[in-house]
């Protein structure tokens, strides 16, 4: 037996002896051993950024001293003539001035920073208030998210953010961000790696959290990923991890999970690799991601080494390491002693560079292969870690929970997480019953393993009350009730009680979010799709609709009616251009499901088969007219912060490498929401659409201009639809667009309010509302 392993199973009989007492020492420690913060400091500047200096002289602070718990709690009253908040920790007095923005102004701060609605004086809280969280932390992120809405930030973004962080009382964010410099010291300066071989390793900018997670390997196109992109993501991690020390956060850090550049093979001959399997179906150039066997020695030496080289690049570590060995990919072992040491050697690679090391250990592979991870597996897998060095991120406990079936994860810890949305779709859909009282009751069950809730979304921008509701069940420790945190929800976010606005969120509640225990993410609208006639499907990134589509329309009509009050509210006017979006998005199905019926009957006119494309068409393209005037739904802003990486071409001698750059990160990010590859024969393709303006018109529009053009020709012709000659002109525009330039605008056009209301008189005045019976016989044969 390895000495290593020898003195880890020695501390958990040492921990069995002691009767385990001691047995959640280094979970506890993670916010006791916490760098001091200066809660004051750090609430004083948040204030000055997010609702300007003069209010810094309305509002007193002051710290409180902890509990026995150790449990963030805020208390709210006044002090004088100014509003007091006191807290033991920046984050729980973020949240506390949330609390009073909620409670008392009826406003909000949300990701997409909509201006908060404040009086030039600050009233004063009638009744002095408490609140104490329930548990311990609120994680944040997927490390997909990453990727599929963070990639191309900068710092003024990420300081806007990190302040919604602490306004929510986020105290445990993923901090993954330039981790690729740490892993090219590491290799190059360890094991002399060369800078070519690790262009090879890294994936490209938009697609780096897969890199990461060791599903592929290199840069398509237009890579390597450029040297100024890794040495400019490490620079804004260090402001990054700055700022989450200033609010007394734990950012998780990452750490070696056995993924390794081809070149280190070459390098030390005699050691032990496998390769993974290919996972999304690419070229070997950019598959099947060689692994260090977790028997060999090389494993945990390559885990020590980066943690102490991250250390020394960061001056610092929270001692909170997030890493997966096997995201979406399977063992090729079942012994369980295997699987046992096979999580020994991450855990052993971390504590030999920091004995206080804690495991943050996403549970997706155990929802994404229940076949595999039988419930011997997982705990044989578990059982390779201290308990006191493991937190499990349940990943998608709002409908698949596995905590339940394992045992609360065999009294290891665990944090309620809510993952609901795939790829950063935008469909409206949520379960907002489920989580008004689900983690609550998994709190109740837990019996003290639950020790969070958090958000594991691969995509934000999207279905915000869904994640606002959840933040707060980290505060409660008793369910809610819906429909009052619903209409109170309502008053919050438009800054006002109005009686319309009320009843369309009660319609929304009784249909896109009261999607009990839905499974696949978001409703995926047809517009994304590629076209063909096999798009109507309930199942993962599902296109049917399970509830009354007549209820979207009710609260369209609801929303139209508050707007002579709050058409000048940013809130509004995206709400009502999300909620227009999803009717469209009801509607071209509902056009979609009858084109079929019709084509397939043959009993039709040619006219009647071809009138009904250009309807499908007419809806896309009002799509696009109403996405068009917010700016919280265009692809202008994706494409122009990809192209603000490359840095000004005014500036500076070199802009033929400027240049370069600019093709570069525009190419990533038209291909991350497009094909999401290169000839990996569409296995993810189109996975990560958004109903964003440019995006419908430049892409999606001439895609099913394509295939509607052949539906009718084909119809009106009497023969069958040529896919093969249709496949391949759709391909070619596709590869063509990811590859091309055209700009596309980056402030609004028209009104929401008009466009909006223009479309509900047409729609209303020339149509019947949706026959729910059509949905209704799709979905009993889906």
């Amino acid at each position: 037996m390895p000495r290593s392993n020898a003195f880890c199973l020695l501390g958990v009989c040492l921990l069995m002896l002691l009767g385990f007492k001691e047995v959640v020492a280094s979970v506890a420690r993670l916010k006791k051993d916490a760098e001091p913060h200066d809660p004051v400091a750090a609430t004083r500047g948040l204030i000055h950024r997010r609702l300007g200096g003069k209010y810094n002289d309305q509002i007193s602070l002051r710290v409180l001293p902890s509990d026995a718990d150790d449990l963030d709690v805020f208390e709210l009253g006044s002090d004088g003539d100014k509003l007091e908040i006191a807290a033991n920790s920046a984050t729980a007095m973020a949240y506390g001035l949330q609390w009073y923005f909620k409670s008392v102004l009826r406003t909000q701060t949300d990701w997409d920073n909509h201006k908060l609605q404040l009086p030039d004086k600050l009233p004063k809280v009638e009744e002095r208030v408490r609140h104490k969280r329930s548990s311990k932390f609120s994680y944040y992120q997927n490390v997909d998210t990453g990727s599929y809405s963070l990639w191309a930030w900068t710092w003024p973004q990420w300081e806007k953010h990190i302040d919604w962080m602490a306004l929510n009382g986020i105290n445990m964010p993923l901090a993954f961000t330039g981790q690729e410099k740490v892993w090219q010291n590491t290799f190059h300066k360890y094991y002399n790696v060369s800078y070519e071989g690790l262009g090879k390793f890294f994936a490209g900018s938009a697609f780096l959290s897969w890199g990461r997670m060791g599903n592929l390997r290199g840069s398509w196109v237009k890579g390597p990923l450029p040297q100024a992109f890794i040495d400019n993501q490490h620079e804004l991690q260090l402001r990054i991890l700055q700022r989450m020390r200033e609010f007394g956060m734990i950012p998780a850090l990452p750490a070696f999970a056995g993924h390794v550049p081809e070149e280190l093979k070459l390098r030390l001959p005699n050691a032990n690799f496998t390769q993974s399997p290919n996972w999304g179906n690419f070229s070997e150039e950019h598959c099947c991601v060689y692994m260090i066997e977790p028997t060999d020695s090389l494993y945990r030496e390559i885990g020590k080494n980066f943690l102490k080289e991250q250390r020394a690049l960061y001056n610092y570590t929270s001692s909170l390491y997030q890493c997966d060995t096997y995201m979406e990919m399977t063992p090729e072992f079942t012994d369980l002693e295997e699987l046992k040491g096979a999580a020994r050697v991450v855990i052993d690679g971390m504590t030999a560079a920091d004995p206080n090391a804690v495991w943050l250990m996403q549970g997706w592979p155990f929802v994404d292969d229940p076949h595999f991870w039988t419930k011997p597996r997982v705990k044989a897998y578990l059982d390779g870690v201290p308990t006191d060095k493991l937190i499990i991120l349940d990943f998608y406990s709002e409908s698949v929970p596995i905590w339940n079936k394992m045992d609360n994860y065999f009294g290891k810890n665990w944090i309620y997480c809510v993952l609901h949305n795939f790829g950063g779709n935008t469909g409206m859909r949520g379960d907002l019953p489920t989580l008004a009282t689900a983690p609550v009751q998994a709190s109740w069950a837990g019996n003290g393993t639950m020790v969070g809730v958090g958000l594991t979304m691969e995509g934000i921008f999207q279905n915000y009350i869904v994640y606002d509701l959840t933040l707060q069940m980290a505060w409660v420790d008793t369910p809610l009730d819906v429909n009052n945190w619903v209409s109170r929800y309502a008053a919050q976010r438009y800054h006002t009680h109005n009686e319309h606005v009320e009843k369309a969120w009660n319609y929304l509640l009784r249909s896109v979010y009261n999607r009990t225990m839905a499974y696949g993410g978001v409703t995926k609208s047809l517009v994304c799709l590629i076209p063909r006639w096999r798009l109507l499907y309930d199942r993962f990134q599902p296109t049917l609709i399970k509830y009354d589509p007549n209820d979207v329309v009710l609260a369209w009509k609801e929303l139209l009616l508050a707007g002579k009050e709050l058409c000048d509210v940013d809130t509004y006017r995206h709400d009502l251009v999300d909620v227009t979006k999803q009717f469209l998005s009801n509607k071209l199905l509902e056009q979609y499901i009858h084109l079929k019926a019709v084509y397939n009957a043959k009993k039709a006119s040619s006219k009647e088969v071809c009138g009904l494309t250009k309807t499908m068409l007419t809806t896309m393209e009002r799509l696009e007219e109403i996405l068009a005037t917010s700016e919280d739904f265009l692809l202008g802003n994706w494409i122009g912060d990809a192209l603000a990486l490359a840095g000004d071409l005014s500036e500076g001698e070199d802009k033929v490498t400027r240049t370069k750059l600019q093709e570069y990160y525009e190419y990533e990010a038209r291909n991350q929401v497009t094909r999401w590859g290169d000839n990996n024969n569409e296995a993810i393709h189109d996975y990560a659409g958004k109903e964003w303006a440019g995006l419908v018109k430049g892409y999606y529009i001439p895609r099913w201009t394509m295939w509607l053009s052949e539906v009718c020709n084909a119809y009106t012709d009497k023969r069958e639809m040529d896919e093969k000659t249709l496949k391949e002109k759709r391909i070619a525009f596709e590869l063509k667009w990811q590859l091309s330039h055209e700009s596309y605008p980056t402030t609004t056009v028209d009104d929401s309010f008009t466009v909006s209301k223009r479309f509900y008189s047409e729609y209303i005045a020339s149509t019947d509302l949706i026959p729910w019976e059509l949905f209704g016989e799709i979905l009993s044969v889906a």
